[in-house]
């Protein structure tokens, strides 16, 4: 008797623990029907710091915190340190992505972005508009090297198509 009750508490706390992982697992995001009927993928708000939205081609991706595990290249779209949010003064943001093949090479078309294109970085409820003012490609060393003006900056980066270099698009804030 006792046997029989401690294995169906087994077997209920098991189920348990699993309904648990399972319900923690999809609080990332859900999926919502918007106006055109069309399935949209809405993030949970809780973890991410900012939105950023290319329309040209085809990005509107959430961005994590640095602190947040997600806010990595090998997932998402990265927000990296040294990066000043937009609502600070001298404020520069450095975003980088995989491009590539795969899932994760959000950056891909990167390189299709052209000089006056638009991104938009929705931060706080507040949509921040950039305009594209230089693209080029610089040697893959680890760091980003861009002249700080005294506009507020968006810098865009990935692997360049070229070996050993990456492209860099640098945008200003409208």
């Amino acid at each position: 008797m006792w046997k029989n009750l401690i294995n169906i508490f087994l077997i209920i706390f098991v189920y348990s623990i699993c309904c648990i992982f399972i319900y923690n697992a999809n609080q990332d995001h859900s999926t919502v029907i918007t106006k055109k009927n069309k399935l949209k993928t809405a993030y949970a708000t809780s973890d991410v710091l900012a939105t950023i939205k290319i329309d040209k081609i085809g990005i509107d991706h959430p961005i994590y915190p640095l602190s947040n595990p997600k806010n990595n290249v090998d997932q998402n779209i990265s927000i990296l340190k040294g990066s000043i949010l937009p609502d600070k003064d001298n404020s520069i943001i450095f975003i980088a992505a995989h491009s590539g093949v795969g899932k994760i090479a959000y950056f891909n078309n990167l390189d299709k972005l052209n000089k006056g294109d638009k991104v938009s970085f929705f931060y706080k409820n507040k949509e921040y508009k950039y305009i594209v003012s230089t693209i080029y490609e610089e040697k893959k060393d680890g760091y980003i090297h861009v002249s700080k003006g005294k506009d507020k900056q968006l810098v865009l980066t990935t692997c360049s198509k070229n070996k050993g270099k990456q492209l860099v698009v640098n945008c200003i804030l409208t």
